[in-house]
């Protein structure tokens, strides 16, 4: 059954960095678009569906891909055990000390995913009919689903830890690995 777990939450993890990737590359794209148009008023026509056909849409559009490669990419590098870890007192226990303390851990961490996915669900819905004046196709509540999104992965890769163990020793996880595409 871990295995099993173990081999989805290996296709997820790919599906995370892909996603966070994509995010990330079309917020550059974005910003570049944006710094060319400043320079370039009227530019270009086919927009004019946008308020006042301006550019005053790609900073929140920007903002939507940064939330989105954040919280699905700390997902990613959760499991990848390239997150944020203080371990001046985990070097100086023994081994056993060390797998109990990673547990306790792991379950704050899962507290956490809950709190947050219950108040972002929260938070969400609350902001669903705040339409964002400059992308009005978009409302507030929309663009903080990826907080609920990225929650959730970790929340699942909190699970895999707890039930197989940390992952991040395995070569699917490490950055360069040829087998993780990345």
């Amino acid at each position: 059954m871990s295995d099993l777990y173990v081999r989805a939450m290996d296709w997820v993890y790919r599906l995370c960095i892909w996603i966070a990737g994509a995010c990330l590359l079309f917020m550059v794209f974005v910003y570049l678009f944006a710094i060319y148009a400043r320079f370039r008023p009227g530019f270009p026509e086919w927009l004019g569906f946008l308020p006042l056909g301006s550019t005053s849409w790609p900073e929140p559009l920007s903002n939507v891909c940064m939330i989105s490669f954040s919280f699905i990419g700390a997902a990613a590098a959760y499991r990848a055990g390239g997150h944020i870890a203080i371990s001046m007192l985990t070097d100086h226990i023994s081994e056993n000390a060390r797998k109990v303390l990673r547990k306790i851990v792991d379950v704050f961490m899962l507290v956490t995913c809950i709190f947050i996915i219950v108040w972002g669900i929260r938070g969400c819905s609350d902001a669903w009919t705040d339409v964002i004046a400059s992308l009005p196709f978009l409302t507030s509540g929309m663009v903080h689903i990826p907080v609920v999104i990225g929650s959730f992965l970790t929340a699942l890769f909190v699970i895999e830890s707890l039930i197989a163990g940390p992952q991040n020793h395995r070569e699917l996880v490490r950055f360069g690995s040829p087998s993780a595409g990345h």
